[in-house]
């Protein structure tokens, strides 16, 4: 059995693997030349809250190859249920603070309602379903632990 078929399919991992990716490349986004931040009235939110494409990308790189590290091992080696619910929590904080920016400009100057606001919120209620379902396999590896003791 291949271990894409394995970590993603089988293991119901899709959503974390998704939504760990989309925080990696929103990363290298920040990371390429030019001024991202400039390009969307939501992005100028952050700008107003004297954030930078570095100080956004950098953490977000972090998050998300922590994510991709734990469930790579979770998928391989070791159950890792805790390492992905704290990273599912941290995608859902992340996602959801990018769908208030892009609400933002809505909200304060009546600006057309971007398409950003529900694609982060999605992704957002995604990371939270990951985390709870993390949150299960915790409880699952424990009561396994207790048999095997």
């Amino acid at each position: 059995m291949s271990t894409f078929r394995l970590n993603i399919m089988e293991q119901g991992r899709a959503t974390e693997w998704l939504c760990s990716l989309v925080l990696l490349f929103f990363a290298i986004c920040l990371a390429l030349p030019g001024n991202t931040l400039t390009s969307s009235s939501g992005f100028r939110a952050f700008l107003s809250m004297g954030l930078d494409e570095a100080s956004l990308g950098t953490p977000m790189a972090l998050i998300a190859a922590l994510r991709l590290s734990a469930l790579h091992i979770n998928g391989n080696w070791h159950r890792s249920p805790y390492l992905r619910m704290a990273g599912a929590m941290f995608g859902s904080a992340i996602f959801s603070t990018l769908a208030m920016a892009f609400l933002w400009p809505t909200l304060a100057y009546g600006a057309a309602l971007s398409s950003g606001v529900f694609t982060y919120l999605l992704l957002a209620l995604f990371d939270g379903l990951s985390a709870y379902r993390s949150g299960a396999d915790a409880r699952m590896v424990q009561c396994v632990f207790k048999e095997h003791r």
